[in-house]
């Protein structure tokens, strides 16, 4: 008699246990398992869309400073030669940044400064002017003895938008332009500054609106946008900071697929954007997801989304099957007049009336004759 499994359920015979059907089901669990692990290994289309999207919302709100007091005059640093902000000692930095300003620490008693780890740079908040102007002028600090180049300036406080136009001649300087852009057709501008030596120069509104178009001297341009890039380093790889503020400027990655180089000769991989997941290095021009949304533009989505959710709430009265009566105002009635009516004395019964009332009158007050 063959040996019989017992279980809970159906009796299953050795038979029907070394059938085909269990080996079907045990192969197609190994195949999707070889391949859900392969899918982790190399990357799926399906794993590249989800992971890019975390990255961007990672960036994003790391890079978001808090809220800062709108009168103060803000300065942007953003230190070299390897240094990292976080790992570095904000007092550290501060004390070695106000000792290259030469400004006494009695006069910076309420400044503020804010590191930002996924930039790596740290901004510094002052209600002075004069201690703006000394940070805006430091060109290198001396932190744990040990010399690093920074880059130091202003920008704008408060609540203010950016422009781009191009096409701007290159024998123009910063200051000349200036000069021809901020003028009262140009209201609202309050700076601009040039890309390198490229023909795109930046410019600074007052609040939350950008022009169409703008003057620069006697010449119109067209206005966009500023689109704030996502910075990538092209040394370390990294997403969120730029090449000369790495804080690891020893560790290259490969220029062409992007990956740190782990044998000699280096073999090129297959690279992947950790912004888009396209097949090409991370941050490159031909990247979809290499900008930001404008804030105007999310702001004005934003709004747009409220409205429509607003109106989608509001409850529409459903049509009544019954209809309503209607009202019809109080009054004559409307139709033809009729003249011969008895209610309404014509001209010629009032004249007739007013004779007969004189001819009776009159037999009233005339003597009466005696009878022959």
């Amino acid at each position: 008699m063959p040996q019989q499994i017992v279980m809970e359920g159906d009796d299953v015979t050795p038979e029907k246990l070394q059938g085909n059907g269990w080996f079907s089901v045990l192969k197609r669990r190994q195949e999707s398992r070889a391949m859900s692990h392969a899918a982790r290994q190399s990357g799926t289309q399906r794993g590249a869309t989800a992971t890019p999207n975390a990255t961007l919302r990672c960036v994003a709100a790391a890079s978001r400073l808090p809220a800062m007091p709108r009168s103060h005059n803000r300065v942007i640093v953003r230190p070299g030669g390897g240094l990292n902000v976080q790992a570095g000692s904000p007092h550290k930095i501060l004390a070695a940044l106000t000792m290259a300003a030469q400004l006494a620490p009695s006069v910076t008693e309420e400044d503020i400064i804010c590191p930002n780890s996924m930039q790596n740079i740290f901004v510094v908040s002052t209600p002075s002017a004069t201690n703006a102007a000394a940070y805006s002028q430091v060109t290198e600090i001396i932190l744990t003895d040990q010399r690093h180049p920074v880059t130091a300036y202003l920008s704008p406080a408060g609540i203010t938008s950016r422009g781009v136009i191009r096409g701007v001649d290159t024998d123009f300087d910063d200051a000349a332009l200036n000069h021809m852009l901020i003028q009262p057709r140009n209201s609202s501008l309050l700076g601009a500054r040039r890309i390198k030596n490229t023909e795109t120069v930046i410019l600074i509104f007052n609040g939350l609106k950008v022009p169409n178009y703008v003057y620069c001297g006697q010449v119109i341009y067209r206005c966009t946008l500023y689109k704030r890039q996502i910075h990538t380093c092209r040394t370390c790889g990294q997403v969120g900071h730029r090449q000369d503020v790495c804080p690891t400027p020893s560790t290259k990655v490969c220029d062409h697929c992007g990956h740190l180089p782990t044998d000699n000769p280096h073999v090129c991989n297959q690279p992947v954007c950790a912004l888009c997941g396209e097949t090409h290095r991370t941050g490159d021009r031909e990247c979809r997801h290499r900008y930001q949304l404008p804030y105007l533009v999310r702001r004005r989505r934003q709004r747009r989304r409220r409205r429509k959710q607003a109106q989608q709430r509001t409850p529409t009265p459903a049509p009544s099957p019954v209809p309503a009566k209607t009202t019809e105002p109080q009054g004559p009635p409307l139709g033809p007049r009729n003249p011969t009516s008895t209610d309404q004395s014509t001209w010629a019964d009032k004249v007739a009336c007013k004779g007969e009332a004189r001819a009776a009158q009159r037999q009233k007050h005339s003597p009466q004759q005696p009878d022959p």
